[in-house]
Order: C-alpha cells, then sequence, then structure tokens
C-alpha cells in the first residue's frame, strides 16, 4: 500500500506590513469597490421592488377594512335587536377581568387573562 500524499496549497501569510502602491494594488482596490457599488444598487432596486409590493398590500387590506366596516355598520343598522340577543347570549366568565374600550362604534371589547 502506498501512502501518496496529496498536494497541499501554499496559503497566502498574513501581513500587517501595507502593500506596496502599484497599479495593480490600484486596479484591484478599484474592482473590489466597483463590484460592492453593483451588489449595493441590486440591493436597493430589490427594496424598491419589495416596498411597492408592501404598499399594493397595505391600500388592498385599507380597502378591505372600509368594506368590512361599512357591511358592519350597514348590519347594525339594520338589525339592532339581533346583535342585543346576541351579547345577551353569551355568558359571562367568572375568572376575567372586563375591560370596556371607548371607541366611535357602540361594539364592547373585553380581554379575558388566563
Amino acid at each position: 500500500m502506498n501512502n501518496i500524499h496529496s498536494r497541499r496549497t501554499i496559503r497566502p501569510t498574513i501581513s500587517t506590513i501595507p502593500r506596496n502602491q502599484s497599479e495593480a494594488a490600484k486596479q484591484l482596490e478599484l474592482y473590489k469597490m466597483v463590484t460592492k457599488r453593483q451588489r449595493i444598487q441590486q440591493e436597493l432596486q430589490f427594496m424598491e421592488q419589495r416596498l411597492q409590493v408592501l404598499k399594493q398590500q397595505m391600500s388592498s387590506l385599507d380597502n378591505q377594512i372600509k368594506s368590512t366596516e361599512k357591511t358592519i355598520q350597514d348590519l347594525r343598522e339594520s338589525s339592532p335587536t339581533s346583535s342585543e340577543n346576541a351579547t345577551a347570549q353569551t355568558p359571562p366568565c367568572s375568572t376575567a377581568s372586563h375591560k370596556n374600550v371607548k371607541s366611535s362604534s357602540k361594539f364592547q371589547t373585553f380581554y379575558l387573562e388566563y
């Protein structure tokens, strides 16, 4: 059995001494800056696209909220006794702490702690 050693790559030594200022060093520095700039531009474009999508979703949700609120208001005005009966049928919880929240609507909100 032969033990064949694979050739290892020679690792560069790390030095704290600054490199000599040459055209090649400046070209390398320029390349790094240009590629970093391109990456940042792509990231900004992605963020702008994402922002547009989020704005569209927000406007869609706003429209849905308005239409739902209008539907609730219409239902409240058409049958005020049915909503009173529905709240009267639900039994109060003895271990819950009820807190009324003032708002422009006639809804009462309570929170259950457990």
